[in-house]
């Protein structure tokens, strides 16, 4: 009988790995698959599935290699990768190393998202003018996702510490799989016939093939078509599906979502105390003003003595009284002594206007005899005037036989201004003529001779 042989499970592993890193060689080959479950580490690490339609492979990228990639590797594109085979001993997976990876195109089922996406938002599926209001309070809300979930419990747990206040009401559903699309389509339209504050559409994170169920057409379709107000929940943050393009409000998560539609009771308690402390603080004020209001009133001599405030005011009444019946008496007296300055003063007016009539006709009289005898010394002064002007006109002077030389348009005065053989015209008293210089001699005169 042969003894046996035991090994531990590490030592098969490493001799697994050894085989697999020696035996196989896949330097120069470029595996093909598509991308799936696709975490991007805060580290830099990529770590993914590949797969095809029968088999799978897990992967990881350092951060070392991601940084020569030259475009965003995202889930559902079909890539080539080169890689070395390795087994994760503390698992003991399988997986591949991948030191460098280029695009092969997309895959199927993200080219149907894409096809989907384009569909719907060119017909206004996810136009924001569409998106419902956020409600100011939230009281009674349906969750619609998976009745054994843990986005479910998260949700739940997120309402408890937050606002336990909160009516819930459940839509169980399938979210995942091919019954997903219809079953979420019933729970909503079910739920949005109650009159909901919101209808909260929640799911964990998953695979891109495992939320491909919330990018249903239908389903699109009925959260637009919701008269209530809709929050999604679906995935992690790096995952978008088209319910929540289409919802009025998305949450990266399930908690988000409930943290959504719920206030934090401590920080509303602690608003609640600090109200309560203004409103206290604003009673006391109005009190304490009241309080001496009603002190004064209380200590008001009339309030102490109310006959007294009467007899006060019936004097007032009285000294008012003959205040009024002696302004009567005066102003009877002013009205006679009116009427008698009036009598006075037209009086005085008709005697002014009376002696001014006169004065003005005495003085129109005047002014009148004046103009006359101004006019007829004018006339004089005229008349002698005219007369020594006429002794003074050159016609007068042309009558005497004289006349006058002109050299174009001026008078000649100088014998210097002619030359021989210049036309002159000669003005004499009955006419003028023209003339030819054919001599000059110049002489002087003495004046006064």
């Amino acid at each position: 009988m042969s003894k046996e042989r035991i090994v531990a499970v590490s030592s098969v592993l490493q001799r697994i790995k050894v085989i697999l890193t020696e035996t196989f060689d896949f330097s120069r080959v470029w595996i093909q698959g598509e991308i799936s479950n696709l975490t991007k580490h805060r580290s830099g690490h990529y770590y993914f599935s590949l797969k095809d339609e029968k088999g799978e492979m897990n992967c990881v990228m350092f951060s070392s290699y991601v940084r020569h990639l030259d475009f965003s590797l995202e889930e559902g594109m079909s890539v080539q990768v080169q890689a070395s085979v390795n087994v994760y001993e503390p698992r003991g997976s399988l997986q591949l190393y991948v030191r460098n990876i280029r695009q092969d195109g997309l895959g199927a089922l993200y080219l149907e998202y894409q096809k989907r996406y384009k569909k719907l938002k060119e017909a206004g599926y996810f136009s924001e003018d569409h998106k419902k209001t956020k409600p100011e309070w939230f009281d009674h809300i349906a969750i619609i996702t998976a009745k054994e979930g843990a986005a479910l419990q998260d949700a739940l747990k997120t309402i408890q510490r937050r606002w336990p206040m909160l009516k819930i009401d459940l839509y169980p559903s399938y979210v995942q799989g091919n019954l997903a699309p219809k079953s979420l389509i019933n729970a909503i339209q079910k739920a949005d016939q109650k009159q909901y504050d919101a209808l909260l559409i929640i799911r964990g994170g998953g695979s891109f093939e495992d939320l491909f169920c919330f990018n249903d057409e239908e389903l699109v379709q009925t959260l637009y078509n919701c008269k209530t107000y809709t929050v999604s929940g679906v995935g992690h943050e790096v995952d978008t599906t088209l319910c929540d393009l289409v919802c009025d409000h998305r949450a990266v998560t399930p908690t988000a979502a409930a943290q959504w539609v719920t206030p934090d009771q401590i920080e509303i308690s602690q608003k609640i105390r600090a109200s309560q402390k203004q409103i206290e603080s604003r009673i006391h004020t109005i009190l304490h003003h009241q309080m001496s209001q009603l002190k004064y009133i209380q200590n008001h001599p009339y309030l102490k003595d109310p006959l007294s405030w009467v007899y006060e005011k019936k004097m007032r009444l009285d000294y008012a009284q003959e205040t009024l019946e002696h302004s009567r008496y005066r102003l009877q007296q002013n009205k006679v002594q009116l009427l008698k300055i009036d009598h006075e003063l037209f009086q005085q007016i008709r005697r002014f206007f009376h002696l001014r009539a006169i004065d003005i006709s005495q003085k129109n009289n005047q002014l009148t005899q004046t103009i006359l005898m101004v006019q007829e010394r004018r006339k004089q002064q005229f008349a002698q005037t005219m007369l020594l002007l006429d002794a003074c006109s050159p016609l007068k002077i042309l009558e005497r036989g004289y006349s006058v030389a002109l050299k174009g348009e001026k008078p000649i005065h100088d014998i210097k201004e002619l030359e021989i053989n210049d036309p002159i015209k000669v003005i004499v008293e009955k006419g003028s003529f023209d003339a030819l210089v054919i001599s000059k001699e110049e002489k002087t005169w003495l004046k006064n001779n």
